[in-house]
């Protein structure tokens, strides 16, 4: 990385399996047969969630089932809700609806996903106070 960049480890962030709510793997323990034949309705390729849900979760999978691809979150939990499939995201990004009922987690036979976000800002421009409280906000 360039000298004049400087990065700092941000926050932890953890990936959760998820289903709408009437989804039938609910009913019980969830097996990795059963996630290789569920459609995943994942991120596109070059998305980091992508990458990290490619190479931690779907490498245990003896295959799995791509149902779509789709460029951004929002339009990940609409198809999952609607039942559609289910997917992989940060838990930051779905905390609402799991809290609300419309999508639920599924508990998955799998080392728990997570990933180290990195904040990267050039070394000789200010941070804001508006920044600063962003960032705070990200941490929480």
């Amino acid at each position: 990385m360039p000298p004049i960049l400087l990065p700092s480890r941000g926050w932890r962030d953890e990936l959760v399996v998820f289903a709408a709510p009437n989804s039938p793997l609910l009913a019980g323990e969830v097996t990795l047969q059963q996630l290789a034949e569920a459609p995943w309705i994942l991120r596109e390729h070059g998305s980091g969630t992508r990458e990290i849900v490619d190479y931690v979760l779907l490498s245990h999978l003896p295959a799995f089932h791509l149902g779509m691809e789709l460029g951004n979150s929002e339009a990940i939990k609409h198809a999952v809700r609607h039942g559609l499939g289910i997917s992989c995201l940060s838990r930051r990004v779905i905390a609402e609806q799991l809290a609300s009922g419309t999508l639920a987690e599924l508990k998955v036979p799998l080392p728990r996903l997570t990933r180290t976000l990195w904040r990267i800002h050039h070394r000789q421009k200010h941070i804001s106070k508006a920044l600063q409280r962003f960032l705070h906000y990200c941490q929480v």
